[in-house]
């Protein structure tokens, strides 16, 4: 099973307590060579391994934050170091505030013969070790989840790249868009040859495109309207004046490399369903363009949202095109339906740095 953000949490809080329970009894048993402490002395020490624990806890964030934030190696292992002296004081300084009142006068004299720099090294080098070894084995378990999830993400990604496939023959071969298309240049042959021409011309390069991309994963975002004109100059054919369609692509965006096929499906929902709830004529945008860094990408018509829509396949391409992304770009990008009152848009948005990879 994949470990998410809050399965690891709990795997945290659980293994970091029972890890300072089990060391803490193992070093009263050690220390006391198996006797039962006095009361003082078990006090004493459960305060230096709770706080040992609260530290620790807290540090965890830090941990996260500095390794999003530091790439290189050899600067994050100088921050570290740092990090476990400074985190070191901070502890024995944390113990000594909840256990000082229990000081008899010989504790208070070699607590304040502590207070300075090398008598902080002297005083607290076992606690600097041991927060040393608690960060390699944070690290350690947080390489090894991080490899387990990268491995699941794989042998998911084979899966995920068979229903693509699947997926993207039901629009290559759409029998109901096949025969409409054919409906249509019959019709046109008698009455208008060179449009007839012109929409063979359109469903040929369709096809092409769908049938030779296949096995293609990435494509300029040109490519990918290019195919899309193509359908939608033959759906402008057969619907005439009901359909209206507007392209704002900016030339930058063009160059960027997306998903092969993967605006398709937006763009075949926005026809199918405007159709049904909008009214004529459909009114479809197209636009796309970087800013900030990130791509944005926009399929938007009139009309309204169907919700729950299972007989014709909405949710499951759109359910597909979801995680096509999420298997491509992880954290790297976001879906967005928004639903108007007379419009329905759906957003795509990817770091381009991820694209550029």
């Amino acid at each position: 099973m994949k470990l998410n953000t809050k399965n690891i949490n709990r795997v945290f809080w659980i293994a970091n307590a029972i890890g300072w329970i089990l060391y803490g009894v193992a070093m009263l048993f050690f220390f006391g060579k198996g006797k039962i402490p006095d009361f003082l002395t078990f006090y004493l020490n459960f305060i230096t391994y709770l706080t040992g624990f609260i530290v620790t806890s807290l540090l965890r964030y830090y941990l996260r934050f500095i390794q999003k934030k530091i790439r290189s190696i050899i600067v994050i292992s100088g921050v570290l170091i740092l990090t476990i002296y400074f985190v070191t004081i901070a502890w024995y300084l944390f113990d000594i505030s909840l256990s000082f009142p229990f000081f008899d006068e010989k504790r208070i004299l070699y607590f304040k013969k502590t207070l300075s720099f090398f008598g902080l090294i002297k005083r607290n080098y076992a606690q600097f070790f041991l927060l040393f070894g608690w960060i390699a084995l944070y690290y350690g378990i947080r390489f090894w989840i991080d490899f387990q999830n990268e491995k699941e993400r794989k042998e998911e990604a084979l899966v995920l790249a068979q229903t693509a496939e699947l997926e993207m023959l039901r629009y290559q071969l759409n029998p109901h868009f096949l025969f409409n298309s054919l409906n249509s240049i019959r019709a046109l042959v008698d009455e208008n040859q060179k449009a007839a021409k012109l929409m063979i011309t359109e469903l040929s390069e369709f096809l092409r495109y769908s049938l030779l991309q296949k096995e293609v994963k990435l494509v300029p975002l040109s490519r990918e309207f290019e195919v899309i004109k193509h359908y939608l100059s033959i759906e402008k054919k057969r619907f005439e004046e009901k359909l209206q369609v507007e392209y704002n692509i900016s030339k930058q965006a063009e160059k960027i490399k997306v998903l092969s096929f993967i605006l398709h499906p937006l763009v075949e929902n926005a026809i199918k369903h405007g159709m049904k709830t909008s009214k004529l004529p459909l009114k479809v945008l197209l636009q796309s363009y970087i800013k900030n860094d990130i791509l944005y990408i926009t399929v938007c018509n009139s009309g309204k949202w169907i919700e729950n829509s299972k007989d014709d396949g909405t949710n499951t391409g759109l359910m597909n095109v979801r995680k096509r992304l999420e298997n491509a770009y992880k954290n790297d990008y976001s879906f967005e339906i928004i639903k108007k009152e007379d419009a329905v848009c759906i957003n795509i948005s990817i770091k381009t740095d991820i694209l550029n990879e």
